[in-house]
């Protein structure tokens, strides 16, 4: 029954009784200085009791019981994958500073914070038509009017408005490509230390 946090709690108050003992003892030396360590000790005293009272009623308190708080869905407009059942092939070209990567559907490219990276062109196994968008959600790069098209822009990590990463993932973000509204699939990018 005695655990390490009534020990310390019971040390703590023992240490507060010689306190005061040592300002009754000032009391013969100096008032001034009496006065002042009677304060002290007194608030010290204080805390010891209330550091007792938590570690004692601690069992008994909500902290040890499991609390869940309902999960209400987020306001926030999550972006529609429409007619993902047909699946595209294509290859992103990605350039960074001193490398030129090539990512499939689904691929993911890990790079350092302290990089910048470009997405050079998005090249369909079939002919298709020019109006191959890349999105880089977090990150827009005609400040001016955000048309969803990030290609040919340099990215960094300070870029990167850190919300739109993806849930669950600190700093892993989507690039959706699309043939206009359609979804062709995505790339991910994660950004490491």
């Amino acid at each position: 029954m005695l655990n390490y946090g009534i020990l310390s709690s019971i040390i703590n108050i023992g240490i507060a009784f010689i306190l005061i003992t040592l300002s009754a003892i000032l009391l013969k030396i100096n008032r001034e200085k009496f006065v002042c360590g009677v304060v002290l000790s007194v608030i010290y005293t204080g805390f010891a009791v209330y550091y007792l009272c938590l570690v004692l009623l601690y069992p008994h308190s909500v902290l040890q019981k499991t609390v869940t708080t309902p999960i209400t869905p987020s306001k926030t407009i999550e972006p529609q994958r429409e007619n993902t059942e047909e699946t595209m092939d294509f290859t992103m070209i990605i350039t960074t500073q001193d490398n030129t990567f090539s990512l499939a559907p689904d691929g993911e490219l890990e790079m350092k914070k302290s990089n910048r990276f470009k997405i050079e062109k998005v090249v369909l196994s079939r002919s298709g038509s020019d109006e191959i968008t890349a999105d880089i959600k977090g990150f827009v790069g005609n400040a001016r009017k955000n048309d969803l098209q990030d290609i040919g822009y340099w990215v960094t990590y300070n870029d990167m408005l850190k919300h739109w990463a993806i849930k669950g993932e600190k700093d892993k973000f989507e690039i959706q490509i699309k043939e206009g509204k359609k979804l062709l699939g995505v790339v991910y990018v994660k950004f490491i230390d």
